[in-house]
């Protein structure tokens, strides 16, 4: 204290400098987080959209109903009207199924017996799965391949009939589709 003045020191310039040091930092550390955030991110392995399923107690009846709850689900999507089950489309599916089973190659054989067995159905189409996947994933799959994706939202075909069965540690099913 000099000449009863309080000399107080200035700190306006240093702290500035300090602030935006302080500043400086953060924004260090802002970038640090981001490319860690940014590698991570195109690093990591690409999330699965598929749940979870597994051949253990799976119904082959209760998974073709929900093959085709499903198939209706995406119909309704796209503004069409739900298919209704044909037992007669049900049994050939059913028998196709039947036939591809054991590792055989997922073949379509012609639908000239179906149309035969199923009157007064003039039209048949057909999509084949095996797979270790939910109902969801299998319709969803579909949705994503061209072919099928027509016959699941073909507005000509009003029936389906679906058959499943166990195939090792994988789900096996044809879905028939009917039309006039």
């Amino acid at each position: 204290m000099a000449g009863g003045r309080l000399d107080v020191p200035r700190f306006g310039a240093s702290l500035t400098v300090s602030r935006t040091g302080a500043f400086g930092w953060v924004l260090v550390v802002l970038a640090v987080v981001l490319a860690a955030t940014a590698a991570y991110l195109v690093l990591r392995p690409a999330p699965s959209s598929l749940e979870p399923w597994s051949a253990d107690g799976a119904d082959p009846q209760t998974y073709a109903a929900d093959l085709v709850v499903e198939t209706n689900a995406a119909r309704a999507d796209e503004g069409l009207p739900a298919l209704t089950v044909s037992e007669c489309a049900t049994t050939e599916a059913t028998e196709r199924a039947d036939d591809l089973s054991g590792g055989a190659d997922l073949e379509h054989a012609g639908l000239t017996p179906v149309i035969e067995k199923c009157p007064p159905a003039s039209t048949a189409a057909e999509n084949l799965a095996r797979a270790a996947a939910t109902p969801h994933d299998v319709v969803a799959a579909w949705l994503d391949s061209p072919g099928h994706r027509a016959n699941l939202l073909d507005p000509d075909l009003y029936q389906v009939g679906v058959g499943c069965m166990l195939d090792g540690d994988e789900m096996l099913c044809s879905q028939v589709f009917l039309g006039p």
